[in-house]
């Protein structure tokens, strides 16, 4: 391939890609039902690992050990 192909490759993808913008929430949404179907499945909650104490806490709840 020539430079000068290459250039028009990569300029006629982004034509495509500024053309199609205002229509992406439409395809993405027809996109999703055909690949992943109408019901996606559930996503666990994720894990949250900054919610602890980094000393003694002193509620009630707690053993004295």
């Amino acid at each position: 391939m020539t430079l000068a192909e290459i250039l028009l490759l990569v300029a006629g993808g982004a034509g495509i890609y500024c053309l199609l913008r205002p229509f992406q929430r439409w395809i993405e949404r027809g996109l999703r039902r055909t690949f992943v179907g109408r019901h996606p499945r559930a996503i666990p909650p994720p894990i949250d690992v900054t919610d602890f104490t980094s000393h003694r806490s002193r509620r009630k709840d707690d053993s004295d050990t």
